[in-house]
C-alpha cells in the first residue's frame, strides 16, 4: 500500500514539474529580454496585415494542426460542398497578383487654336479740308487710333501749299498696320455728299493756307461760304454727327453752322463744339515749363473766345493753391495770344509752320470725342459752345469753355469758373467782342439766304467801328 501510494506521488509530482516547464515557456515567449534601462517591454505578437491582392498566412506564428473542420470551412470559402468535392489549395490568381505595368506616358497636349477677336466697335471719323499739310498730319495720327474704324479725307480745292497728291497720301497710309480703312473724296468730283455717309465725327479744318495776318474780316469772307456750304451738306447725309469746328474764326464759324442747321431742322446744340485744342495745349505747355511741372498732366483751360484778344487762358487754375504773379500771367497770356504769328514763316509757299503741333491737338480731341462717343469715357474738354441763359448771362450766346462729352454729345456745360481779378476783366472784355462777331455772322447769314444770287453775300464787306476825332473826317470817311 505505501508503494503504491509513494508511486502515485512521485508521479504527480513529475506532472506538476512537467506543467511548471510548460508554463514558465508560455510566459516567456511573449517578452523580449531586458533593455539596458531595466525595463521590460512586451510585445503582442500580431499577424501582419493580410494582403487584400493575394492573401497569405503569417509565418510568424504556428498554427494548429489543420483538422477536418477546418478543411470544411475552406471548402465553403472556395464554393465548394461538403460531399465529394477535392480540396483545392488557395493559389493567387495570376491576373491579380501579377505586377502592374507602368502606365503609358500621356498624349502631347493639343494646340488650341486661337479664336479670332471679335471687331471692336468704332467709329467714322470725316476730315473736310484734308488737302492741307495739316490735314495731312491730323489722318497720319487718326489713322492710329484703335476706336476709327473708317476714316475719309476730303479734299475741297487745289492744294496750294502742299504738292502731293491726296490720293497718294491714302495709298501711303493704307500701308500702316491698323484696322483702320482710309478713303479719299475729291470736291472735282462732288464727292462731299459721299464723304459725309453715316459719319460719326466731322472734322472741319481750314481750306487752303490763310495768312495769319490777314485781318478778321478778309479771312471770313473767305470761309464762310465754304462753311455753310459743309452744314447743308452735312444735314442732309448725317445730321446727328458731332461736328468739330478747327476753320478760323471759329468764333464766327460755329453761330454760322448753327444757324444753318436751325434752318433746317437738324440743330443739336449737343453736338457742334469749336476746337481750343491748340491755345488750351500752348498754356499748358507754357505753365507747365514754368512750374517745372509735366506737361501732360497740367491743364490750363480757355475761357472767352479762341484767338486774338477774346482768348484768356486762366493760368490760376494750372495748379491748386498757386497763382502766379499779375506781370508773369499776362505776360503767358499775350505769348499764348501771339503763337500763330510767331511760328508763322514767309520763306516758302507754305506760310505756316505751327501744323504739327495743331495737328497733334486735333488729333487728341477727336480722339477723345471717339472715345466719349463709344462710352468708354467722360473726358472733359475745352470748347467753344453754346451756353445756358441760366448759368451766364452775357451778350454773346456763345462761349468757350469746359465741358463734358458723353455718349450723346456734350453731357454736361460745367460754365465759367472761377477767376481771379485780371482774368474777369479780361472775360468781360471777350464777352463784348464776342457779342460783336455773332452780330456780324447774323447780318451775314440774313443777306446770304435773302438774295436770289449768292455771290452778293460774299462780295459784302465788313467795317469795324472807328473813332474819329473831327466831324470832318468823318463826314468824309462815310462819303
Amino acid at each position: 500500500m505505501l508503494s503504491k501510494t509513494r508511486g502515485f506521488l512521485s508521479s504527480l509530482i513529475e506532472v506538476s514539474k512537467h506543467l511548471n516547464q510548460r508554463t514558465e515557456w508560455t510566459l516567456l515567449r511573449n517578452y523580449s529580454k531586458k533593455c539596458s534601462g531595466d525595463c521590460s517591454k512586451a510585445f503582442v505578437d500580431i499577424a501582419p496585415d493580410a494582403d487584400k491582392i493575394c492573401p497569405q498566412t503569417s509565418g510568424k506564428m504556428k498554427k494548429k494542426k489543420e483538422g477536418i473542420l477546418h478543411k470544411i470551412k475552406l471548402k465553403v470559402i472556395e464554393g465548394g460542398t461538403n460531399f465529394g468535392t477535392p480540396f483545392r489549395r488557395l493559389e493567387c490568381k495570376p491576373k491579380v497578383c501579377e505586377e502592374k505595368s507602368p502606365p503609358k506616358a500621356l498624349p502631347p497636349p493639343k494646340k488650341k487654336s486661337t479664336p479670332m477677336p471679335a471687331p471692336r466697335p468704332g467709329v467714322q471719323v470725316s476730315v473736310l479740308g484734308a488737302d492741307t499739310a495739316i490735314g495731312q498730319y491730323v489722318a497720319l495720327l487718326l489713322k492710329q487710333c484703335s476706336c476709327i474704324k473708317k476714316l475719309r479725307l476730303y479734299e475741297a480745292k487745289d492744294s496750294q501749299g502742299c504738292n502731293r497728291d491726296l490720293c497718294s497720301v491714302v495709298q501711303d497710309l493704307q500701308h500702316i498696320n491698323t484696322n483702320c480703312l482710309v478713303q479719299a473724296f475729291s470736291c472735282a468730283c462732288y464727292e462731299l455728299e459721299r464723304c459725309l455717309q453715316n459719319t460719326d465725327i466731322v472734322l472741319m479744318l481750314e481750306s487752303g493756307y490763310l495768312n495769319v495776318d490777314m485781318p478778321f474780316e478778309k479771312r471770313f469772307q473767305y470761309q464762310a461760304p465754304i462753311v455753310k456750304c459743309y452744314a447743308d451738306a452735312i444735314a442732309n447725309e448725317c445730321p446727328k454727327a458731332f461736328i468739330i469746328v478747327c476753320a478760323t474764326p471759329i468764333d464766327c464759324m460755329v453761330p454760322l453752322i448753327a444757324e444753318t442747321l436751325k434752318e433746317t431742322g437738324w440743330y443739336d446744340p449737343k453736338k457742334l463744339l469749336g476746337s481750343l485744342a491748340v491755345p488750351e495745349m500752348r498754356a499748358s505747355t507754357l505753365a507747365a515749363r514754368a512750374l517745372c511741372l509735366e506737361p501732360r498732366y497740367t491743364r490750363v483751360p480757355c475761357v472767352g473766345g479762341t484767338e486774338g484778344e477774346s482768348l484768356v487762358p486762366l493760368f490760376s487754375k494750372a495748379v491748386e493753391y498757386f497763382d502766379f504773379a499779375k506781370h508773369n500771367a499776362m505776360m503767358m497770356t499775350d505769348a499764348v495770344r501771339n503763337a500763330p504769328v510767331a511760328v508763322a514763316r514767309n520763306d516758302g509757299p507754305c506760310m505756316r509752320a505751327g501744323d504739327l503741333s495743331e495737328a497733334h491737338a486735333l488729333a487728341g480731341l477727336v480722339t477723345s470725342v471717339a472715345h466719349a462717343l463709344l462710352c468708354k469715357d467722360i473726358p472733359k474738354v475745352t470748347g467753344f459752345v453754346e451756353t445756358d441763359c441760366g448759368q451766364v448771362i452775357s451778350p454773346a450766346r456763345y462761349i468757350a469753355n469746359t465741358v463734358e462729352i458723353g455718349g450723346s454729345g456734350i453731357v454736361k456745360n460745367l460754365g465759367l469758373p472761377k477767376m481771379s481779378e485780371s482774368e474777369t476783366t479780361m472775360v468781360n472784355f471777350a464777352l463784348t467782342e464776342l457779342g460783336y462777331k455773332q452780330r456780324l455772322v447774323e447780318d451775314w447769314y440774313s443777306k446770304y439766304c435773302s438774295s436770289s444770287n449768292r455771290f452778293d453775300a460774299c462780295q459784302y464787306h465788313f467795317f469795324t467801328p472807328k473813332t474819329y476825332e473831327r466831324f470832318e473826317d468823318c463826314a468824309y470817311n462815310n462819303m
